[in-house]
């Protein structure tokens, strides 16, 4: 009996100015093993981040989402879920979770994988936006633009290919109520500036130019609002930005997660140190780690 496993990748995205726009995707992910047609039924097993919290039956994410796609064929499916990603950290969990939900229910309808842009499309749909989607089906560093059922991404290099560090408080902050916190509109001056930094910003990346990424990781139209939803966070955030070892710092997604580039090998988490403090003091506990880039996106590939 043929079975799949399907890997989607955590993703950060805004990288300061970037809102909604820019995403990036990290090594650490969402694993799936699915087995059509299994001879017992439907069964779901879950391990991994948010294992004790998360449904076991098929109103989990990930199986509904392939529901929506497959009809009743998910009820004769074996599932196994094993996550890396937080939850509600602003990590990209609930787009690696729709990719993988996506990415079932073609395989469970048609007995073969959907296109990348089949798959991008779907989940920019359930996201409503489409950066941590396009960065979790394609990988690397993109930018994503649109609107429903037609979005749009492209790849853009970095250079010298930096790892990311990231501090993650272990308070959940979720999607909803971190936007609900953004205004309905913002002033030419606030447009201007977060335009200027993604093209700065762009330009650092590409050429490898951290002093230009350091300073034009800034931005006015979510980060000021969503950073004071968790103690200790604008803190943080200043304290990773004067942190020599660091370049460019960002809210990550919705958040509570910051995340800043590691152009230097051999930076380790002891630079998050002043930000861990900062978070401590204000009574938000928190870890750092460190984070390669993930450069695949989402795969899938049949188990014999």
């Amino acid at each position: 009996m043929t079975r799949w496993r399907i890997h989607a990748p955590a993703s950060s995205a805004n990288l300061g100015p970037g809102f909604d726009v820019l995403g990036l995707a990290l090594q650490l992910g969402i694993t799936l093993e699915l087995e059509p047609d299994r001879a017992d039924g439907f069964c779901l097993e879950i391990s991994g981040e948010g294992a004790d919290s998360l449904p076991r039956d098929r109103s989990h994410r990930i199986v509904s989402i392939a529901q929506e796609i497959a009809g009743d064929a998910v009820d004769a499916a074996g599932w196994t879920v094993h996550s890396e990603i937080p939850i509600a950290r602003g990590l990209g969990s609930s787009a690696a979770a729709h990719a993988c939900g996506v990415a079932a229910g073609f395989l469970l309808r048609d007995g073969s994988p959907p296109s990348p842009q089949q798959l991008f499309q779907r989940v920019s749909d359930i996201e409503g936006h489409p950066d941590n989607a396009a960065a979790c089906i394609d990988g690397g560093f993109q930018a994503a633009s649109g609107s429903r059922s037609d979005w749009n991404h492209v790849s853009l290099p970095i250079e010298s290919v930096p790892r990311i560090l990231a501090v993650i408080p272990e308070v959940p902050l979720e999607t909803k109520e971190a936007r609900a916190t953004l205004p309905d509109s913002y002033s030419r001056q606030d447009a201007v500036a977060n335009l200027g930094s993604i093209a700065t910003l762009l330009s650092g990346l590409i050429r490898g130019d951290w002093q230009v990424v350091e300073k034009s990781c800034q931005d006015r139209f979510h980060q000021p609002f969503r950073l004071p939803l968790i103690p200790g966070l604008s803190a943080a955030l200043e304290a990773m930005q004067r942190e020599q070892e660091l370049s460019g710092s960002w809210l990550s997604g919705a958040g509570p997660t910051l995340a800043a580039f590691v152009s230097n090998p051999e930076t380790t988490v002891e630079s998050a140190g002043s930000a861990l403090g900062a978070l401590q003091e204000a009574g938000t506990p928190a870890i750092a780690e460190i984070f390669s880039i993930n450069h695949v996106g989402l795969q899938m590939e049949k188990i014999e």
